[in-house]
């Protein structure tokens, strides 16, 4: 896949790339001046396969310095914080839930903000850990479309899940 721009971005998990340093943010506000996201922030909506409205929002916590994410509906509610790793070089993000954590990392590649994450939680009295990616592509001023993806062993993003013969994908609608 041919990359035209690489930059690193927001919200939750651990995918690793290389870009040239003079391309390279320094900071959470060039990060997501460089991937031109700014389009994400505000609040999203979308209705779950139950019928409940899911709710997912973007803010700044810190200017230019810490992003504020929030997601509540169905079973669940998470609110995560990304910003921008300076030992590393990279976006990095964290967030907790009813169910667990989970560490992130963030990347833009080719239109689309790619986040890999890993969820640490228990399940049946058993602590479980699982590693996924989202991807969030902007359809268009009120609309953004997030598919789920398969990670594998060595930690590269694969195709997107399918569940039921259907691909596991979501649009969401901007809040007005």
């Amino acid at each position: 896949m041919h990359m035209k721009k690489l930059a690193s971005l927001i919200v939750f998990v651990g995918l690793t790339f290389s870009i040239s340093a003079q391309d390279q943010p320094t900071n959470l506000k060039e990060a997501v001046e460089m991937a031109t996201a700014s389009w994400l922030f505000g609040d999203w909506e979308r209705e779950g396969s139950d019928g409940s409205t899911r709710n997912l929002s973007f803010k700044w916590a810190v200017k230019d310095a810490a992003i504020s994410i929030h997601s509540t509906g169905g079973r669940g509610e998470s609110h995560g914080i990304v910003g921008f790793d300076h030992e590393a070089g990279k976006v990095v993000g964290k967030s907790f839930s009813n169910g667990g954590h989970a560490d992130s990392e963030w990347l833009f590649v080719d239109g689309k903000l790619i986040e890999k994450i890993t969820m640490n939680g228990v399940q049946d009295g058993e602590p479980r850990q699982m590693t996924f990616a989202r991807s969030i592509r902007r359809i268009d001023e009120n609309n953004m479309e997030m598919a789920f993806h398969r990670v594998s062993d060595s930690g590269e993003v694969g195709q997107v899940v399918e569940r039921n013969g259907t691909k596991l994908v979501q649009t969401w609608k901007r809040k007005k």
